[in-house]
């Protein structure tokens, strides 16, 4: 299977056993939607047409395939606070490496020292840990080459839709 292999939503025979794995991922996503939506309990988000960034850890049983697998459906019955978001936006691209190591936190305040990221709602994705948001929004799309310059990180794989 090629190194940047494309996953294919609840087609986990696609993917490469290796990104069972555990790592760390990042899901560009777009949107054409100005719609007010309430994230669970955490409050309500105004959406605005560009592009959400979102960091998250898939360290756990099934490690990146299981939770992109997840991601890349829209869910009946969010359980994440992306879970919303997901039904609201397309999937652009995804980045991300394979590793045991818990860099979302490191990423998240990377990515929203960005030039161009704004957080669209604090708390997003990040009820368990300190920091801001796991989210951002920007006006442009913010492509996977850039992303790895924002993180200094090498060994990013992609996909993109």
């Amino acid at each position: 299977m090629p190194k940047y292999s494309r996953l294919r939503s609840g087609c986990d025979d696609h993917v490469d056993i290796e990104h069972a794995r555990p790592g760390t991922y990042v899901l560009v996503l777009s949107s054409r939607s100005t719609d007010l939506i309430q994230i669970g309990r955490l409050g309500a988000l105004q959406f605005q047409s560009g592009f959400y960034v979102y960091v998250g850890s898939a360290l756990g049983p099934g490690g990146v395939r299981a939770r992109l697998a997840h991601h890349l459906k829209a869910s009946r019955r969010p359980h994440w606070h992306i879970d919303y978001l997901r039904t609201h936006t397309k999937l652009e691209e995804i980045c991300y490496p394979l590793d045991t190591r818990r860099l979302e936190h490191v990423w998240a305040k990377h990515i929203g020292l960005a030039e161009g990221a704004s957080v669209p709602l604090v708390g997003f994705g990040s009820t368990d840990c300190g920091c801001e948001s796991h989210v951002f929004f920007f006006e442009q799309r913010p492509s996977c080459e850039r992303l790895r310059q924002v993180l200094g990180t090498t060994g990013i794989r992609t996909a993109s839709w």
